[in-house]
């Protein structure tokens, strides 16, 4: 079935807030939405990692010492286990595919 999700404003003023858009026993799409400055902290996945930026201007971090900035349509994709997060640089949107699914099993979706 497919499943239809608007672009939404959905921020919040002392924290990022995270939206489940899709999931299933192949992937979990997440949408994050940041105030300038709000931050993702670095972290690892075991899963790959493909991030595009719907909305603002996002830094992320590449690794342990790079960082690249990106505008709404730039994308960057991350291996398993590659350290990674972001910044807000303006007010952004940002949706995450996260390929496979690290909590299908968890949640009986396999």
């Amino acid at each position: 079935m497919a499943v239809i999700k608007p672009l939404e404003r959905k921020f919040k003023e002392d924290q990022p807030n995270r939206e489940l858009v899709y999931e299933d026993s192949n992937a979990k799409v997440i949408r994050f939405y940041l105030k300038e400055g709000q931050e993702i902290k670095p972290h690892r996945s075991p899963s790959s990692v493909f991030i595009s930026v719907l909305e603002g201007e996002v830094l992320f971090y590449i690794g342990e010492e790079g960082k690249e900035t990106l505008r709404e349509g730039g994308t960057v994709f991350y291996e398993p286990q590659e350290l990674h997060g972001f910044k807000a640089i303006t007010d952004c949107v940002v949706q995450a595919v996260i390929t496979p699914n690290p909590t299908a099993k968890k949640l009986n979706l396999s």
